[in-house]
């Protein structure tokens, strides 16, 4: 399966960055923040396939801040070896392609909470499934 992926020339494109301030939490509240990931694969022709990498932030209880990113690259492909995944999101996952990705979602997301309340947030430059 190693041969999916045709080369690494790709660009990692921003497609969405949202960020909602919130109220801050009550005093003496303990908040928990959590990350999620959502990977889409979408198959463009023959040679193309679109990975996109969403990771959104959400406190809880809600407070301080939302946070959604999203970003996608297009990745050439040996279109006989994409056909035999079961789910291409799963192959994607555990790629360099994502890899890239999240690890750019990451950056983005300790820059855009550089001056938060927390200070910058630093999330894990992996999927989190």
């Amino acid at each position: 399966m190693e041969k999916v992926i045709k080369n690494m020339n790709f660009k990692p494109l921003l497609d969405r960055a949202e960020f909602e301030r919130l109220d801050p939490p009550k005093e003496g509240t303990m908040v928990n923040i959590r990350v999620g990931d959502e990977v889409e694969v979408k198959l463009l022709n023959d040679n193309i396939a679109r990975v996109t990498v969403a990771r959104s932030v959400v406190p809880e209880p809600e407070c301080l801040f939302k946070i959604f990113v999203q970003m996608s690259a297009d990745v050439p492909i040996e279109k006989k070896y994409y056909d035999e995944l079961a789910k291409p999101e799963d192959y994607f996952k555990n790629s360099p392609i994502c890899r890239a990705l999240v690890l750019h979602i990451s950056t983005l997301i300790a820059n855009m909470t550089v001056n938060s309340a927390i200070g910058p947030m630093i999330t894990a430059p992996a999927v989190q499934a």
